[in-house]
């Protein structure tokens, strides 16, 4: 019972918002989500995707401004008999994000450039179960059959001493109140020197701090089962433990029995979240950027690992049932990423471009816990794509873009708070030249996921018993930017 509300690893809301691997963002500006492949970026969203590209552009200051609202629903089915309602049933999870910003600053200067940006590098949104999860529902459904059990030799007791079957076990369900509320961000402050070692070859060299915060609220109350009318009805299961324990003929010993029992539950089916886990990392970024002429364009940047580790705060005593403890850790370092770009210009209007990230995952210990060692990664993660983008006159392009990735987790990481399957994403929209100073980009995107399954096996009491569960995730964002350009 004391497993009831396994918030810590909600990683449901921890992870990453949409695109990117499990737990890094690169949804990182409008450009991206109309375009959908940003690696060989030479705009100003370059400071994050490409900063060795930043000495492509003209000196002076610019500035790029961003926003992007994102909504996801995640469907989580689980057909465990117990389970109240029609299998199997659905749990019903809503992320929003409705602001998801991307600011960046760079100077050029000949053949330096100097920048900084700020972004949600991982996480971004808060995710609201106002029914809870399966791994919540589970230990409550389990009352039913438990109690059940446990008073059916009761029952057989009484029909022999007196020929009368009192019905003690004859609990047709129960109703409870679940609801799980978390919210996750992983703010992002980088900074870059870029150089232009000729007119081909520039590099640049930087770094991200990360400050990472993770919120958890929630609760489990008004647990009750639906008793004999007889009995009272329907009513808390404590209560009607204690109400069998006073009924004449009972054995004391079964008396004492049954009142622990009732104060156990009460205890375990009335339970409250309100914590949060806060940490800082440093990420050490290089990047490389090659362009053999005016129509082709070339970038690598490799992002080191993200040591990140979180510490608990608990709010008002309330900790998820012994759950989370103040001031233990956890990790969450993020991984290493190797980030590849091209555009390539065959004509004047037309430019298309590629890209393909690959995330270090396997040297990642995302159990979470120093003690464990759990293997959770089959393969590294991989994300890659296509774009193109037209130029329908001096001021307006168009532009549409695919990215897909392949996940590489096994079943230990899926579960109803942590989980990854394979999607394909699409976006389009359009740039137009307000002046000769800014830019506006405008982008839509729509997310699709594959179904993800799992079978696991649950106890109760001593017998296993399989479940399956199945997850589900749609997601669609509108990505809105403004470019400012300060010549000298």
């Amino acid at each position: 019972m004391r497993k009831l509300l396994t918030f810590v690893a909600a990683s449901c809301i921890t992870g990453s918002l949409l695109a990117g691997g499990l737990v890094t963002n690169t949804n990182q500006s409008a450009m991206f989500t109309r375009l959908q492949n940003r690696n060989a970026s030479t705009d100003i969203d370059a400071v994050y995707y490409n900063p060795a590209g930043l000495t492509r552009l003209g000196d002076g200051f610019y500035v790029s401004l961003n926003n992007q609202t994102i909504s996801q629903t995640q469907t989580i089915g689980n057909n465990y008999s117990f389970l109240s309602g029609t299998k199997p049933r659905e749990y019903i999870g809503k992320v929003s994000a409705p602001v998801y910003p991307g600011v960046y600053v760079a100077y050029k200067t000949g053949k330096l450039a100097f920048s900084a940006g700020f972004n949600p590098i991982g996480g971004g949104g808060g995710a609201k179960y106002n029914t809870g999860l399966p791994s919540f529902e589970m230990p409550i459904s389990d009352v039913v059959p438990s109690l059940a059990g446990s008073l059916a030799p009761l029952d057989a007791a009484f029909l022999l001493g007196t020929g009368s079957d009192p019905g003690f076990r004859n609990i047709t369900g129960y109703t409870s109140e679940i609801f799980f509320k978390g919210t996750s961000v992983y703010f992002g402050y980088q900074a870059n020197v870029s150089y232009a070692i000729n007119d081909m070859i520039s590099a640049a060299i930087g770094g991200r701090f990360v400050s990472a915060k993770n919120t958890y609220s929630g609760y489990i109350r008004n647990v009750k089962i639906m008793a004999p009318a007889f009995y009272g009805g329907s009513q808390a299961p404590g209560d009607y433990l204690r109400l069998v324990a006073a009924i004449p003929g009972v054995p004391a010993g079964t008396k004492a029995l049954l009142n622990g029992t009732a104060s156990y539950i009460d205890g375990a089916t009335t339970v409250e979240a309100d914590a949060e886990m806060t940490g800082t990392g440093f990420t050490p970024i290089l990047s490389i950027n090659i362009t053999p002429s005016d129509k082709f364009n070339f970038a690598v940047r490799y992002e080191f690992q993200t040591k990140l580790n979180l510490k608990t705060t608990v709010n008002n005593g309330k900790n998820g049932g012994g759950l989370f403890i103040q001031d233990s850790v956890a990790i969450a370092d993020m991984p290493a990423m190797l980030a590849v770009g091209v555009n390539f210009k065959p004509i004047d209007k037309l430019m298309l471009s590629g890209s393909f990230d690959y995330y270090f995952d396997k040297n990642v210990d995302y159990d979470g816990q120093k003690k464990v060692d759990l293997n959770m990664i089959d393969k590294n993660f991989l994300e890659f794509g296509l774009g193109a983008e037209y130029s329908l006159s001096e001021k307006l392009r168009v532009s549409a873009g695919w990215v897909a990735t392949v996940t590489g987790v096994n079943s230990n990481y899926q579960s109803d708070m942590s989980y990854s399957t394979n999607t394909n994403s699409l976006g389009a929209g359009f740039g137009y030249r307000i002046t000769d100073m800014i830019d506006l980009n405008i982008g839509g995107q729509y997310t699709m996921y594959a179904e993800g399954s799992k079978d696991l096996t649950h106890m109760l009491g001593t017998n296993p018993i399989t479940v399956t569960e199945t997850y589900n995730k749609k997601t669609w964002l509108v990505g809105v930017g403004l470019d400012f350009h300060f010549g000298k």
